[in-house]
């Protein structure tokens, strides 16, 4: 009985070895499909569309500040990530008192580029860092009263095509509030100046603000409000 117990043992192993052999035979590797790749965003460098704003922050100060007369305009060239920037404005300057008068008056530009730092900008709004370059142009006069043993005299200086550099950092929005319509404000770091005039030095500079001996950086804060006017479709339902 044994012998029998023991025959159909060995049996058993043997048909377990040659199913495990053949199942390894059989065995394939079965390798997860690979993701499909993710094709890459084309840059564009094909405009699709212009903004042209109005500084608020300078024609505000017209109803409040007598002695200033300021404007400013700006308009934007959108590559989609990328923003090409052009400010223009203008300034006229009158202070007096009783010994002083100084007048002022000239134009200014700046030009530069923006890096749109949403992660979809067909959704058209816009938060920037940027590099501007400045260049102002003025008349100015200065005319003041001086004293001596013989009396009291009116002196006058005056410049003639007086001319200013200088750059700026800059940061800020341009926020889609109603179709074409946006609002926004731009924060600048303006340095590195240069003021190219006669004997006298100007107080003010169109675009930069007052000329400082002692602090030749400034900051400065502009608000904006835009209209934007599309020529080229985009892939967003919005307004283009």
């Amino acid at each position: 009985m044994w012998k029998y117990i023991i025959s159909a043992g060995l049996l058993i192993c043997g048909f377990d070895l040659i199913g495990q052999v053949e199942l390894q035979g059989d065995t394939t590797v079965v390798r997860p499909p690979r993701p499909p790749k993710v094709k890459k965003e084309a840059k564009e460098f094909i405009p699709s569309a212009v903004r042209f704003g109005v500084d608020l922050n300078s024609f505000s100060r017209n109803f409040w500040d007598d002695s200033k007369k300021l404007q400013e305009y700006q308009l934007d060239i959108d590559f989609r990530h990328y923003l090409l920037t052009f400010d223009y404005g203008t300034s006229n300057i009158e202070e007096q008192s009783a010994d002083i008068a100084y007048q002022n008056k000239g134009t200014y530009f700046r030009i530069g580029p923006e890096i749109n730092l949403m992660h979809h900008p067909e959704k058209l709004h816009v938060v920037f860092v940027g590099f501007r370059y400045a260049s102002a142009k003025l008349d100015d006069q200065l005319t003041y009263n001086t004293e001596d043993a013989y009396g009291t005299f009116n002196i006058t200086a005056s410049n003639d095509n007086a001319t200013a550099q200088w750059a700026e950092l800059v940061t800020g929005t341009k926020i889609n509030f109603w179709k074409g319509l946006f609002i926004g404000f731009t924060v600048r770091y303006k340095f590195l100046k240069t003021v190219n005039a006669g004997d006298l030095e100007p107080y003010w500079i169109p675009g930069f603000g007052e000329n400082r001996q002692d602090d030749k950086d400034q900051f400065g804060f502009s608000y904006y409000v835009y209209w934007r006017f599309g020529f080229r479709k985009s892939n967003s339902n919005l307004l283009n």
